[in-house]
């Protein structure tokens, strides 16, 4: 039985091309990374390759002790009010957090036996909400209380007023602009993949015609975020992938804390994770978002967005996909996978030389969860409520754009700059998808042409300020 998504009459499957280009990014990403390190560990002189040795091994392990201090933090909840003093408002809304995580996988358990499609499919947004929604409570406490936890308060006193005004354009630095530009890459695809989507739906329900507009505009924007917009026979493949990436992590850093904590004297040498920092922020959402993807596309099987091809970032239709072990298994991966990567890429606070671009980790936090929720909007909340979608990702980027300005998280202040008028970009598309998706007359009458005339006119306002 062929995939009603597959390409016909064309020479390239663009499935095939986008999995291979997803894949190949991956492992050039992987070689790169480890080419260049090995030609420098070559060309430099080995007293200043120890040095850099020793002093990374340093950053690590302060890294290391802030991943425990998080989790720490994550576990201790008191049952008694008294022990809550004086964060009341974190311990009851981090209860409340969990009362609706196991409510929603109690629910979620109960739907999928019975197969109740909607019952789930509303199950499976509440645990992805609450999961999220904790984290960021716990880790707000974790940010209040560290210089307690860590007992190293002057090392963030100079974090908290270290400035630079320019930054420099050294190999990191250079891949740091990368991953800015491809971040915010992937965060404007969200609210215009959902008004092509939408555009698209419109034209189609009044001409009875094909998507093909809207798969090819899904499928460039596919190649530039590395969010795939897969068929059924190409999401079996990633999702596996994308499970057995997580389980390895899993344990690996279980195998890895097991031994170091048996033979402290002989522990194994960890100074490599600071190599993997970057790579965790370029792979950080299109991890998470294909996993967000996959649970959007499994809870809307029985439902009334299923039939919609336009909706969500997957195809998982497939016969041969038993929609509660994936539902099950995606749930799962996206939890470990959440939390793992989250609290590794907010975890490295060292002190940053002059010219570099580097972040202070609560800001890294907060935006990486405000992604997250972005996309969480767009993916798993129901067609049929696309205005309220809209106007969520409204407050969501507006929150993200108020945050930048008040914290100004980067250490570089042209980065700071840089990244709220990226911002501004984001919701000024956001805002175009408010208005324009609220009616679909809007949407038919104005056409692309009007859409990117509007996104025109932003691009210049903006850009005349």
């Amino acid at each position: 039985m062929s995939d009603p998504h597959l390409g016909s009459g064309s020479s390239a499957n663009p499935n095939l091309v986008l999995t291979l280009v997803y894949f190949l990014t991956i492992a050039a990403i992987l070689i790169g990374t480890a080419v260049y390190f090995i030609v420098m560990a070559r060309i430099t002189d080995p007293e200043v390759r120890l040095m850099e040795l020793i002093t990374t091994q340093r950053e690590v392990q302060h890294l290391i002790d802030n991943l425990s201090s998080q989790f720490s933090n994550f576990w201790r909840l008191p049952l008694r009010w008294r022990s809550m003093k004086p964060y009341y408002t974190h311990q009851t809304l981090s209860w409340i957090f969990i009362l609706a995580l196991v409510a929603s996988v109690v629910v979620l358990i109960v739907a999928l036996a019975l197969d109740l499609a909607q019952v789930a499919r509303i199950s499976t947004l509440t645990y992805v909400v609450s999961l999220n929604a904790l984290f960021m409570v716990r880790q707000h406490l974790y940010y209040i209380r560290r210089t307690y936890l860590t007992y190293d308060a002057e090392h963030y006193l100079v974090l908290d007023t270290t400035k630079f005004y320019y930054f420099d354009w050294s190999v990191f630095n250079v891949v740091q602009l990368g991953i800015l530009v491809i971040e915010f890459l992937q965060l404007l695809s969200f609210p215009i993949r959902d008004l092509l989507d939408a555009l698209y739906l419109s034209k189609n329900q009044q001409l009875n015609g094909n998507s093909d507009g809207s798969n090819t505009a899904s499928f460039i924007i596919g190649i530039i975020t590395m969010f795939a917009n897969l068929s059924s026979k190409f999401y079996v493949i990633q999702f596996w992938f994308l499970v057995s990436v997580i389980g390895c992590i899993v344990l690996v850093m279980t195998v890895i804390h097991t031994y170091n904590a048996m033979r402290p004297h002989r522990p194994i040498a960890i100074y490599w994770v600071k190599y993997l920092l970057p790579l965790a922020n370029l792979l950080y959402l299109p991890m998470l978002v294909m996993l967000i993807g996959s649970a959007a596309c499994l809870s809307k099987i029985g439902t009334e967005d299923a039939s919609d091809s336009s909706s969500g970032l997957l195809r998982c239709d497939s016969p041969s996909v038993v929609k509660p072990l994936y539902l099950a298994l995606t749930v799962v991966a996206y939890t470990a996978g959440y939390v793992i990567l989250t609290a590794f890429v907010t975890s490295f606070d060292r002190i940053p030389i002059k010219g570099e671009i580097h972040y202070k980790s609560q800001g890294v936090a907060f935006l990486k969860n405000m992604s997250m929720l972005l996309s969480i909007d767009f993916l798993l909340v129901a067609n049929s409520y696309r205005h309220i979608r809209s106007i969520l990702s409204l407050v969501i980027v507006l929150s993200m754009v108020c945050f930048n300005i008040n914290t100004q998280p980067c250490f570089v202040e042209q980065i700071n700059y840089w990244r709220t008028y990226g911002f501004c970009c984001i919701l000024w598309v956001a805002l175009i998808v408010t208005m324009l998706t609220n009616e679909d007359s809007t949407l038919s009458d104005t056409g692309t042409g009007g859409i990117v005339s509007a996104l025109a006119v932003g691009a210049v306002i903006l850009l005349t300020q």
